[in-house]
């Protein structure tokens, strides 16, 4: 019987393997492997990656170095294999590219032209505060952006001790449900 590939199996994993795009080459890496490697974006330009990662970043220390760019990025070439938690909030599929990008161009724009810090941004996208916002409501972005981050650095056995927490797979109620 073959193992359906799941969100939980893929977080759980360890290493959390995938394809990346790396100076032309594409190699089966984790995504902070990827991001380290100097990865290529598939779906996201350059920028919308700079500004993932100074998000993700402020919401969740480490999301950079774990490499959450790389992450959402090939997820986002996933489609009905997708493990973004957008698609478990109602984004389908096939919008997740198109959620991502219209945020994260709003994101930049914030960035650049307020020249804000990145913990006043998050501040401001989270209250949805933001003029000029385009696509899904600032704060849900915010929400599904610190779910990925935390998934990317915290999701694995390695995250699960860097919180000083004993990993299991599976932990059973004490009481049947």
């Amino acid at each position: 019987m073959a193992l359906a590939t799941t969100r939980r199996r893929l977080l759980t994993g360890g290493a959390a393997l995938s394809w990346f795009l790396v100076n032309g080459s594409w190699l089966h890496i984790s995504a902070a492997q990827a991001r380290a490697a100097g990865f290529s974006p598939q779906k996201l330009t350059g920028e919308q990656c700079k500004t993932l990662e100074v998000l993700a970043d402020e919401l969740v220390p480490g999301a950079r170095a774990a490499g959450i760019a790389p992450f959402i990025d090939s997820q986002l070439t996933a489609g009905d294999a997708s493990l973004l938690i957008a698609k478990y909030l109602g984004v389908p599929p096939e919008q997740q590219l198109g959620f991502y990008q219209a945020a994260l161009d709003s994101g930049t724009r914030l960035l650049a032209t307020q020249d804000l810090s990145a913990a006043f941004a998050i501040e401001l996208i989270s209250k949805d505060e933001v003029l000029n916002w385009q696509g899904a409501p600032a704060s849900f972005f915010s929400f599904v952006l610190r779910a990925d981050a935390l998934d990317v650095v915290y999701g694995t056995e390695h995250g699960f001790e860097q919180l000083g927490i004993p990993y299991r797979a599976h932990i059973s109620p004490q009481e049947p449900w």
